[in-house]
C-alpha cells in the first residue's frame, strides 16, 4: 500500500459518537456479567478450575525453580572450575578436574 497517495479520511461525529456508546455499554454489560450470583453447583465448579490453575501455577513455578536452580549450580561449578585452573597456573601447577586439585 502506498500511504504517499492517502488522502484524508472522512470523519463522522455521530458515528464516532454511536460506537463510543456501543463500546460503553459492552464495558458494563461485561462488569455486571462478572458480578451476579453462582449456584453452589456453578460456584463448586468455578473453585474446581481455580484449584487446577493453581495447582498447574504451582508445577509450573517449581519446575522454573529446579531449571533456575540447575543452571545457576552449572555456572557455579564452571566458575570454581575456571578459578581453580587459574589459581594452579598462578601457581606453576596443573589442575585437574577429575580431583578438582592442583597437582604437579
Amino acid at each position: 500500500m502506498n500511504y504517499s497517495n492517502m488522502t484524508t479520511l472522512p470523519f463522522s461525529g455521530p458515528m464516532a459518537f454511536i460506537a463510543a456508546i456501543i463500546l460503553s455499554l459492552s464495558f458494563i454489560t461485561q462488569a455486571n456479567a462478572n458480578d451476579h450470583d453462582f449456584t453452589a453447583a456453578q460456584q463448586a465448579a468455578v473453585d474446581g478450575h481455580f484449584e487446577i490453575l493453581a495447582d498447574q501455577q504451582t508445577q509450573s513455578d517449581q519446575e522454573l525453580d529446579s531449571k533456575l536452580q540447575a543452571d545457576f549450580d552449572d555456572q557455579v561449578n564452571d566458575s570454581e572450575e575456571e578459578f581453580m585452573q587459574l589459581t594452579c597456573e598462578a601457581y606453576g601447577y596443573d589442575f585437574d578436574s577429575e580431583l578438582s586439585a592442583c597437582i604437579e
